[in-house]
């Protein structure tokens, strides 16, 4: 079985104001050893399950990996290459934060396989960073940026948060073409979403957070699209952009609906139609595994249709959209038969295009997604 990995290390060194992910600080490196063995032990257990993996990617987030000694991520890939079948040129990708790497941390992560870094930016403007609860500084982001990139690491995404409160599009735009002076070979552009249970959530209920309004973010959005494109991005995916053969090779696992594996507290898969997610709490997910026993919380099979459904979805996060052809192969159905309702109700709302080859999100539907989505799922 070809798949994707990821591993899931929930440690920061501090909870940004706008995050939900399953992330917690820090204090101690060596309060984080009873979780990483737990880590590499569900890799030992997965040997059972999965005899012949073979990795195509493997992806490291969190939270924040980098926080941890460089030894110990080596070590978390030397037990995946012992347990897992692994290529040579597989992509293997790390989530950063600035501040979290210094010159000799990333020649150990280089020499460990590591080579694609994904650096979370979020913004190049102080003031906006420390709106978000980000504990670096524009001058942080640059200098990692440049230490990677003097080490040796040649494929390197930048995170960008947008529409963020009292937001300008002049602000925005300065964040861009700075970005685009870096020249990173990938950029992640993701509007500020508001999420039950983070801070920001908290203050924008109690009307504490002026936030940009839709029509100015649908500004930010068109002209960042416009601006990459002549700057050599592709715009491959709803929020990714990459240069030629710089697209995230393990995100587009998820895309495709392809057999993924996750490792680590929280973390979900994907393996012969089962959906499955471990627990979340490091410490009942470590309990689990002190037993001998998979960190699984829930799961469920999943239908026909749902997995259908599902294909649509993640596929029309793509730029190329849904192949009627690759849908056929791979369920046996048309495409536009079987949901023939929702397509032409889209299509005539001017969220959806399509032709005799495929169906793609229009520019009006690649900001309406969720919407388009529902659709579907309804």
């Amino acid at each position: 079985m070809n798949l994707g990995l990821y591993l899931h290390f929930p440690f920061c060194k501090t909870k940004c104001f706008y995050c939900d992910f399953n992330s917690y600080p820090l204090k101690n490196i060596e309060d984080a050893l009873p979780y990483i063995s737990a880590l590499h032990q569900e890799i030992i257990l997965y040997t059972k399950k999965i005899p012949k993996g073979i990795l195509k990617t493997i992806y490291l987030g969190g939270g924040t990996p980098t926080i941890l000694p460089a030894e110990i991520i080596n070590d978390t890939l030397e037990i995946c290459r012992e347990n897992f079948l692994t290529n040579p040129d597989m992509e293997i990708t790390v989530e950063a934060n600035p501040g979290t790497l210094d010159k000799r941390k990333l020649k150990v992560l280089l020499s460990a396989g590591i080579n694609r870094l994904s650096i979370g930016a979020q913004s190049l403007r102080d003031p906006e960073l420390k709106k978000m609860g980000r504990i670096h500084t524009k001058k942080d982001i640059i200098n990692t940026y440049q230490e990677a990139r003097e080490i040796g690491f040649n494929n390197i995404n930048l995170d960008i948060i947008f529409a963020l409160p009292k937001q300008t599009l002049i602000e925005f735009q300065e964040t861009i073409e700075e970005v685009c002076k870096l020249k990173p070979d990938h950029l992640s552009l993701y509007n500020l979403t508001l999420e039950e249970g983070t801070l920001f959530f908290k203050w924008w209920k109690e009307g504490k957070l002026n936030l940009p309004s839709e029509e100015l973010e649908y500004t930010m959005f068109k002209w960042a699209i416009s601006f990459l494109k002549k700057h050599g991005f592709e715009h491959y995916e709803i929020s990714n952009f990459a240069l030629p053969s710089k697209q995230s090779r393990h995100n587009k696992i998820y895309w495709d609906n392809q057999p993924y594996l996750g490792i680590g507290a929280g973390a979900s898969s994907f393996l012969g139609g089962y959906r499955y997610k471990n627990y979340a709490h490091p410490q009942k997910y470590i309990q689990e595994l002190e037993k001998g026993r998979f960190p699984v919380e829930e799961g469920e099979r999943l239908s026909l249709k749902k997995r259908m459904i599902e294909t649509i979805i993640l596929g029309l996060r793509r730029k190329e959209g849904i192949s009627y052809q690759k849908f056929k192969s791979r369920f046996k159905l048309d495409l536009d038969k079987m949901f023939n309702l929702q397509i032409d109700k889209l299509v005539n709302q001017k969220l959806l295009k399509k032709d005799k080859e495929r169906i793609q999100l229009t520019f009006r539907g690649l900001f309406l997604a969720n919407y388009v989505f529902r659709e579907f799922i309804d």
